[in-house]
């Protein structure tokens, strides 16, 4: 009883310390954060930035999450599909623009259904075991959208045969651009938080099919050759995303840091979060 009674007693001196506020860890609550470019310090605890991914158009990450422990040794195939994507849309939109009187893309028939066809399907597929979903989506899609252009271009099947006017073969075509500038402003408004070139790559993506179906639906060659330009702004843009995604220490001078649109949070912001 006796032992009860000052249990008790401690406890109620413990709870009435500190002007009647019940004690606080300040060692748990006034915790030291600060940063350099490799670690974040919580307490002087260092962690490695690398243990979070932040929005960033070298690895299509359109915002900032924590990496498992599973996919920390894994690849960034992002670079490999940003490549393929740029070699074809900037040949694509030189032709468009009749570059050198070059008006028909028949030698690039090869590079739709592989490079920008299968290559981006492989890359999307791996950006579905990494747990990218945004980035797995954008390269299937776009992987399928190549490799079915190609079809067209082929004309494979008889296809333009099949109609029973020229006119309406190149509203078809126009029916085919339309859904495709749909997804790609989809694709465009989930990078509104993102990155500033990682958004400016899929807003011209976006443009430029939407220009190349409405050229296609009023048959105007200036508008084809306004979409032109633009894909290969995109081209250029998807070039300097992969190399955002390939540079390092370990083989550059030349590190393209992310600058990133507003209400995007930071590595360190996860990290006090977490």
């Amino acid at each position: 009883m006796s032992s009860f009674n000052e249990d008790l007693e401690k406890q109620q001196t413990d709870s009435n310390s500190n002007d009647g506020f019940p004690k606080v860890n300040h060692q748990l609550t006034n915790k030291s954060f600060h940063h350099d470019d490799d670690h974040i310090y919580i307490n002087n605890v260092p962690i490695n930035k690398r243990e979070f991914t932040a929005a960033f158009g070298g690895t299509f990450e359109v915002s900032a999450r924590e990496k498992t422990q599973e996919l920390k040794d894994y690849a960034n195939p992002v670079p490999a599909g940003l490549a393929a994507f740029s070699a074809s849309a900037i040949s694509l939109g030189l032709v468009q623009m009749h570059a050198k009187s070059v008006t028909h893309a028949n030698t690039l028939l090869g590079a739709f259904l592989t490079t920008s066809g299968l290559v981006e399907i492989i890359v999307g597929v791996l950006c579905f075991i990494i747990g990218n979903t945004w980035a797995s989506c954008t390269f299937l899609m776009f992987g399928g959208f190549w490799s079915s252009y190609a079809f067209v271009l082929m004309d494979v099947g008889g296809i333009a045969e099949s109609y029973s006017s020229t006119d309406e073969y190149a509203q078809s075509i126009s029916l085919f651009f339309l859904p495709w500038a749909m997804f790609s402003f989809f694709l465009w408004i989930c990078t509104w938080k993102s990155t500033v070139a990682l958004s400016l790559l899929m807003f011209s993506i976006w443009f430029f099919v939407l220009l190349f179906t409405i050229a296609q639906f009023i048959s105007s060659i200036n508008l084809y050759k306004a979409g032109g330009f633009f894909a290969i702004f995109a081209g250029c843009l998807g070039f300097y995303n992969m190399l955002a995604g390939l540079a390092d220490k370990s083989n550059t001078y030349f590190i393209i840091k992310p600058i990133l649109l507003p209400n995007q949070p930071k590595p360190e912001d996860l990290a006090v979060e977490h």
